[in-house]
């Protein structure tokens, strides 16, 4: 099968040289000689070989003028002969040529400038050839079993050159790989001692750039890898004089070997170590295999070349150590694995891990405080591995305990101050926030986790996560006791960031250890004095620092933020046995609600979720309602210290929102502090605002109360006064029938009479007395009214925010005590108010509001005046008639300014205006008056004048049904006039009124 194509092949490369045959004709003649030998490669034996291998010389003589796919064909049909033909019993001649042939094939002409570039694809199976070459022992017959005849180096050399240089500049990965392969095949065929070293420093030097390179490029990982096992292999052989690699034994070798053999390992060490020191920044590679490589080199070179590069043990110790702490993985945990098993093998592996370790240590702090984070992550998880390592092979590690610790603190403090500066979210408008921050700490019931205040989490998490895996290590080692009472005593000894990074270290520890003796608890009973007695010694500190002012800059807020950790962290500990803690936590829990760090709140919110929880709340507003007396106390001691700082405010204005009415009996001692308050510091704005911000809140929570019980004198809903209507014939008629069908009612009814106005409380003597006192007012219900009278007070204030605030309070404190108390207890109340709210609306103050654009103001003070007529009814009779001019006043200035941005904005834009609000707030003042507290006829016309400007039915809801309760024919006649007088000409309304034509009579025309 083989002659035909054979010949054919020969016959037409003869012709070729000739230029009588075409390289397409090569081409199918090797393409049919390829073919056959895959068909006959099992059959092939050392003649059939040196047979078809005649034909292909012609081929590999013309190799410079053929197309690189031909050569490529030949290179392969080479391979197949190689492999399956000559095998081992390739001869020396033959096999020189043929590694003469290969090496100008891979690596092209030395000295033709022309022949030097090599098709990637002639190159890689010229490579794998060579591969097959060295497979097939030609290094051995270059020379004996052990020795290469002197001859025969300079052609070996030149091999190595060529495939070196692919391997370091190959066009294309498969190049280099191919080369790589043939450099293993070599190594593992040269037998030579002597000839191998003499290529060694070649090889290294070779094999260290391109892997040193491969740091910076992005050479393939599969190079990368092939190169790593070149290196092992040949350090192995070179100088592994300890492994199953060596060539010679003890008892074979001369004196003279010996000590040359001393001299060369002595020269070469050195420089090995300087080419594994720039090679070893791979450990850090992201791919696995390259990894596993390294892995292996560092492990032959700790077990095979120990002697030879003693230098080089550390290093290779601490890459390691690094190769076993990189990500989890199944790669990386088969890594540590191998290790501790070469560490229990070795007792100076485990000394120079120390060593190693010690180092690290040392540079920690450095290290932690730069801005890389990756070289951060690294060098801690670096130190945790160690540490698991040295732990597992109960190392001595006392004389580095010290060292360990300091080195720790000054670490934590270094990422503390390297930790990016948080900007400081302000709570700009309290009554907001509060409201966010108590719907956050009565409703999210998932908020059970801190927010990260110390670390940045985006840009720190990584080595946050290791320090706490290192600290977590440290706390189940013989230095755990040591470590913590270190830290424990550092926390009232240092300050600034070494003083945080003390309190989060001991935090991380506390909670590690709590989750452990949790685990413990659930089987054991054990007691564990040392960490009780540590961790109360913490929870003593945090209390301290809770104890100073959220508004104290002397404290920062990420101390306070951790205190508040620690506080969360005991009452998880010691569940409802932490609920008699809770006189010194709570108001500093509540007082950090109330900051204006928006983080700070944020964490008080979470602690005081968690602590609820722990002491078996159901709610923090059932906490803090069943501990009201501790917060009491607490508040009521900085008011009696005349402490006037915001945040005792703060406190006291959750604590009514949290529990609600409940709360407020409790509060009359404090709302006599308040007022003393408020007359020693009335000139201070916003300390007035924030203590009225608690009045008014009591005032609303005490409104949302269910109604109290009281026997008599009380009123369920304001009650309107019946419009005045005389008495008709066809009412006498109906009361005669009834008194025929019912002789026993004699008396006639007597005829209804227009309503007299109430009598003044400031003129009329108070009416007799009752035998039955009334029942007295209760605790809540007092202090409302206390409040009332005292509000009366502060009116007169400049400021338009707290007088806004003031009215507000009023406005919800008297349907309160009107419905609730008795009349007899509320109409003073009423007496008193009501000149603090009408005589500064209906004095010059309110033309000045309007002249200063003070409108939200003025709408306040209306309303409140509306509910005050609501509530007070007949009773203010008097006093709204002497006010009903100034109100006429006031509506006229109101409608004017309206009228005016009505022409300006289109009504309708102008009907959702400030200005329009106040205008219909005055018109609901009026119809107010006449509802509840009635009109005389003297007060009509100006009623008459406010309500039907309008036309009647397109305005205000309720308007005409208030003036027909006045007198119904007045307003029958005003509608009548309004229709007759409108310029859109009511031609009906015109017609109904002109002057009847009788024959005798004379009418006189109607006017209006």
């Amino acid at each position: 099968m083989l002659k035909p194509p054979c010949v054919e092949l020969s016959q037409v490369a003869l012709r070729y040289k000739v230029n009588k045959a075409t390289a397409k004709d090569l081409l199918k003649c090797l393409e049919k000689l390829s073919t056959t030998l895959q068909a006959v490669s099992r059959s092939l034996d050392t003649k059939l070989a040196d047979y078809v291998f005649f034909p292909l010389s012609h081929i590999f003589g013309e190799s410079q003028k053929l197309p690189s796919r031909i050569l490529e064909l030949a290179l392969y049909c080479l391979h197949v002969l190689i492999t399956q033909g000559w095998r081992d019993q390739l001869s020396s001649e033959v096999g020189k040529q043929l590694l003469i042939l290969l090496a100008f094939l891979a690596g092209g002409s030395a000295t033709d400038a022309k022949c030097k570039d090599v098709d990637e694809d002639v190159g890689s199976v010229a490579f794998d050839c060579t591969t097959a070459l060295f497979q097939s022992a030609v290094a051995s017959s270059l020379g004996d079993a052990s020795t290469i005849r002197s001859e025969n180096i300079p052609l070996l050399g030149h091999a190595i050159t060529v495939v070196l240089d692919g391997i370091s500049n190959g066009s294309a990965n498969k190049v280099r790989l191919a080369a790589c392969d043939a450099l293993k095949a070599l190594i593992a065929g040269v037998q030579d001692q002597e000839a191998l070293r003499n290529f060694f420093p070649g090889i290294v030097s070779c094999l260290t750039k391109v892997l040193s390179s491969g740091i910076r490029s992005k050479t393939s990982y599969k190079v990368l890898e092939r190169c790593i096992q070149s290196l092992e292999q040949v350090l192995c052989k070179a100088v592994g004089h300890e492994g199953p690699y060596s060539t010679k034994s003890a008892s074979g070798a001369s004196e003279e070997a010996r000590k040359a053999d001393t001299k060369w390992l002595e020269a070469t060490s050195s420089q090995v170590k300087k080419a594994l020191s720039t090679i070893i920044p791979l450990r850090y590679h992201d791919r696995e295999e390259v990894l596993d490589a390294l892995f292996s080199l560092c492990i032959s070179i700790l077990t095979k070349c120990r002697s030879a590069l003693a230098g080089c043990a550390p290093l290779m110790v601490e890459t390691l150590t690094t190769l076993s702490s990189s990500s989890v993985t199944e790669s990386t945990s088969s890594r540590c694995q191998q290790l501790q098993q070469l560490l229990a093998s070795d007792p100076d592996l485990v000394e120079m891990l120390r060593e190693a370790i010690q180092d690290s240590i040392i540079a920690l702090p450095r290290v932690v405080g730069s801005n890389d984070e990756t070289k951060r992550r690294r060098v801690i998880e670096q130190l945790s591995t160690a540490f698991r390592l040295l732990f597992a092979q109960d190392a001595d590690l006392g004389a580095l305990e010290d060292l360990t610790i300091s080195s720790l603190q000054s670490s934590v403090a270094a990422m503390v101050h390297a930790s990016p500066t948080r900007t400081i979210t302000s709570v700009a408008d309290g009554s907001v926030e509060i409201g966010r921050v108590l719907h956050s700490a009565t409703t999210v019931v998932d908020r059970r986790t801190f927010s990260p205040v110390v670390f940045d989490p985006t840009s720190q998490a990584g080595a946050v996560a290791g320090l706490h895996m290192l600290a977590k290590q440290l706390q189940v080692s013989a230095m755990s006791t040591a470590l913590q009472q270190r830290l424990a005593a550092s926390l009232r000894t240092s300050s600034g960031n070494e003083q945080i990074g003390s309190l989060w270290l001991m935090l991380q520890l506390l909670e590690t250890n709590s989750l452990r003796m949790e685990e413990v608890d659930q089987w054991l009973n054990l007691p564990n004095d040392d960490f009780d007695e540590q961790k109360d010694d913490v929870y003593s500190f945090a209390l301290e620092v809770l104890e100073n002012s959220t508004y104290d800059d002397a404290v920062d807020w990420r101390l306070q933020a951790l205190s508040l950790e620690v506080v969360a962290l005991q009452a998880r500990s010691q569940a409802k046995d932490f609920r008699p803690e809770l006189v010194d936590t709570l108001y500093p829990i509540l007082e950090r609600m109330g900051s204006s760090n928006a983080a700070l709140q944020q964490h008080a919110v979470t602690c005081l979720s968690i602590v609820s929880e722990a002491c078996g709340y159901p709610s923090a507003s059932q906490l803090v309602t069943d501990n009201a007396d501790y917060l009491l106390d607490a508040v009521a001691f900085k008011l009696n210290q005349d402490d006037i700082s915001p945040q005792a405010s703060q406190v006291i204005l959750m604590m009514v929102r949290l529990c609600g009415s409940p709360l407020i009996p409790y509060l009359d001692d404090l709302i006599e502090s308040i007022f003393a308050i408020l007359a020693s510091h009335h000139g201070y704005p916003p300390l007035v605002e924030s203590l009225f911000e608690i009045l008014n809140a009591v005032v609303e929570e005490a409104g949302k109360s269910s109604p109290l019980a009281i026997e008599s004198g009380t009123k369920s809903a304001p009650e309107r006064r019946q419009p005045y209507r005389p008495t008709t014939i066809a009412d006498l008629i109906s009361r005669l029938h009834s008194m025929k069908s019912n002789p026993h009612e004699t008396d006639l009814p007597e005829p209804e009479s227009e309503p007299e106005p109430e009598p003044d409380a400031a003129t009329t003597p108070p009416p007799a007395t009752s035998t039955d006192d009334p029942p007295p007012l209760s605790k809540t219900h007092s202090l409302i009214r206390t409040i009332t009278l005292q509000t009366t007070h502060h009116l007169s204030s400049p400021s338009p925010p707290l007088r806004r605030l003031l009215l507000t309070l009023l406005t919800s404190s008297l349907p309160t005590l009107a419905t609730q108390t008795p009349t007899d207890t509320f109409l003073p109340i009423i007496a008193t108010v009501w000149p603090h709210i009408a005589n500064p609306l209906f004095s010059t103050s309110s033309s000045s509001a309007l002249k200063n654009n003070d409108l939200p103001t003025l709408l306040v003070a209306l309303t409140t005046l509306t509910t005050a007529c609501t509530y007070g009814g007949p009773f203010l009779l008097s006093r709204v008639e002497d006010s009903l001019p100034a109100l006429v006043e006031l509506y006229n200035h109101l409608e004017r300014i309206y009228l005016q941005e009505e022409k300006q904005l289109g009504r309708s834009r102008a009907s959702r205006s400030l200005k329009f609000r106040c205008w219909d707030a005055c018109v609901g003042s009026v119809v107010a008056m006449v509802e509840y507290v009635g009109i005389t006829r003297e007060m009509e016309d100006g009623v008459f004048d406010i309500l039907s400007r309008e036309p009647l039915g397109k305005g205000r809801k309720g308007v005409r049904e208030c003036l027909e309760g006045i007198n119904a024919d007045r307003l029958w006649l005003e509608e009548e006039e309004r229709r007759f007088r409108s310029t859109d000409g009511d031609e009906d309304a015109k017609e109904r009124w002109k002057k009847p034509v009788v024959q005798g009579w004379d009418f006189r025309d109607v006017e209006f």
